[in-house]
């Protein structure tokens, strides 16, 4: 079967999967949607509207208004432990200070009344929530109180903020809580927080600071809904991204961050009554923007997005790296490329982990390997240790421009079926978006599935001379009109036809040839020599300017989209392109 020229694909390439858009209206990316599935199969959607206001959705049914009336929220989190749903948010209202307003959701009831965890530690919009489905719920969040010991700190006279985390328990459900307490106590500062549930308990992992010096702590829950003082794990650099999981019924802690100049992922295992850490091998060469990780029994699965540490001359794309480990995170195997493609010029970026049943991993990410932000999957049936030899696009490639949120967990699995959120972009403006909640029934894949190494062909490239040459066949006969028609749709959306045929014609091509060509799956550079002139110019100061025949070479981008090759629009001045790939 062809599809377009030069490009062979077999049928039945996407997996079955439905849809739903969730948001009634647009949503507010201004605060990130979150995703939250029950035990028994229920997905449940966050998100804001344009006028502030936190809502709730499920497929099929209307969204319900969280927020009080006047009121906006920020940095909201949505979880689901066991049956029950839990949301914690900022929130705002005219004249009144920022508090973390809690509510829930227990099977067969209505969401619980808004309850204010606290106001007094001035929160900010960075909350986590942890649990487990016996009604176990803590949350912790940044504030920046000054000191209360009767001495304002110097800090709070120069107006620099004084970052601490805090945190609040309950053992049922939500209904009652414990008091706030600060949970890095005893150090300068703290910032990221990161949680998870082990032994019976919830942990706490963060970055603090003491004098000069950084460190990874832990605190945990105590027998009276408080906290346990927080022990240092190490002395490191910095700390730019965390994440936290269960192992063995043991907390673990993944970090990366820099030291000594370079950066470095490490993580952090409770074995025992000591803390085992590790740096893994050759993460110096990596600036890891997004961290997926989950874990189940001793086996725990780790997928980072990350560009080269070392900075090129050349464009840094992101790209999906993997490793696990099967001893409960003391050692892991060695990071590999996880993307099943043989092309680097599109960027493949945040992953998502999601865990079935019978040792089944799925890891989804966005994809530019079609160019438009695709989503794409990858499953594993035997606890990660092999994976499917081709990537399964989630829909149909190239279509539609989806966006996967960086820095949060909307991808999971609940009574056999995966539930993954995401926005679309209405059209190439990328200006608005819909929130889409995907359903996936993962089974072992029997069917044909597109092969990347199909991209290749002579075909291939005689269609892209055959366009190229027809855009510079356009500017040589000054035919404006059919050269706009052959620029990425991209460029399109935004300049009106009019408008470039306006701009155009100062600089007179006179003729060109292609010298050389190369093509990375739907990518090509091409190689132009030509010759052009411009005619005398009156300047508006006075005088005129002109260049007399000269000839040049130049390399453009072309990009295989909708069906055919079309330029890629560059700015010489702005160096951008409206490209996302």
């Amino acid at each position: 079967m062809m599809w377009a020229a030069g490009f062979l694909f077999p049928p039945l390439l996407f997996a079955d999967a439905t849809e739903w858009r969730i948001n009634e209206g647009g949503f507010n990316p201004a605060l990130t949607p979150r995703l939250a599935t029950t035990a028994g199969g229920q997905p449940y959607v966050a998100y804001s509207d344009q006028e502030g206001r936190l809502l709730v959705g499920q497929p099929d049914l209307n969204s319900r208004v969280l927020s009080a009336p006047g009121h906006s929220a920020a940095g909201a989190v949505l979880e689901s432990f066991g049956d029950r749903v839990y949301a914690a948010w900022l929130d705002g209202g005219t004249g009144e200070p920022p508090a973390i307003v809690f509510r829930a959701l227990s099977p067969g009831n209505a969401w619980s009344d808004a309850l204010i965890l606290d106001s007094t530690s001035r929160p900010l919009p960075r909350i986590r929530l942890s649990g487990d489905q016996s009604g176990q719920i803590a949350a912790v969040w940044l504030g920046d109180a000054p000191e209360t010991d009767g001495v304002e700190p110097e800090a709070e006279n120069t107006g620099t903020p004084n970052y601490h985390l805090y945190g609040r328990r309950s053992n049922d459900g939500g209904k009652s809580w414990g008091d706030v307490q600060r949970i890095t106590t005893g150090y300068d500062s703290g910032f990221w927080p990161a949680l998870t549930m082990a032994g019976g308990r919830v942990h706490a992992f963060a970055d603090v600071r003491r004098g000069s010096e950084t460190l990874v702590v832990h605190a945990q829950g105590d027998d009276k809904l408080g906290w346990s003082e927080a022990e240092s794990i190490k002395s490191v650099g910095s700390v730019l991204l965390i994440a936290a999981t269960s192992a063995k019924n043991e907390p673990l802690a993944v970090w990366f961050g820099s030291e000594a100049g370079s950066y470095r992922l490490e993580s952090a295992m409770r074995n025992g009554d000591r803390w085992k850490t590790y740096v893994f091998p050759g993460s110096d060469a990596y600036d890891i923007g997004s961290i997926a990780l989950a874990a189940h029994e001793g086996f725990v699965y780790l997928a980072f997005s990350a560009r080269s540490a070392q900075q090129t001359d050349q464009p840094r794309k992101n790209h999906i790296f993997y490793t696990r480990s099967s001893d409960g995170g003391l050692s892991w195997e060695p990071i590999q490329p996880f993307r099943r493609y043989p092309f680097q010029v599109t960027q493949d970026n945040f992953p998502q982990i999601a865990l079935g049943k019978e040792g089944n991993v799925v890891i989804a990410w966005n994809d530019y390997r079609n160019l438009r932000g695709d989503l794409f999957y990858n499953i594993s049936f035997d606890q990660g240790a092999t994976w499917l030899d081709e990537d399964v696009p989630l829909d149909e490639p190239g279509v539609a421009e989806d966006r996967l949120f960086p820095f949060v967990r909307n991808f999971s699995g609940s009574n056999g079926t995966f539930y993954l959120l995401a926005s679309r972009y209405r059209d190439d403006g990328l200006a608005v978006a819909d929130l889409y909640l995907h359903a996936l029934s993962i089974k072992p894949i029997t069917r044909p599935l597109a092969s990347s190494k199909q991209l290749g062909s002579s075909a291939q490239e005689k269609d892209l001379r055959a366009r190229v040459s027809q855009f510079w066949k356009a500017l040589v006969e000054a035919d404006y009109k059919s050269a706009y028609a052959l620029f990425d749709p991209y460029f399109r959306l935004r300049m009106p036809k009019q408008t470039y045929i306006a701009q155009s014609g100062r600089v007179k091509q006179l003729d060109f040839s292609i010298k050389d060509t190369k093509i990375e799956g739907k990518v090509a550079r091409v190689a132009i020599e030509f010759t052009y002139e411009i005619p005398p110019l009156k300047m508006s100061l006075g005088g005129s300017y002109a260049k007399p025949p000269t000839m040049t070479r130049v390399e453009e981008t072309w990009i295989y989209i909708d069906g055919d090759w079309f330029k890629e629009y560059h700015n010489e001045v702005g160096d951008f392109e409206f490209t996302r790939y």
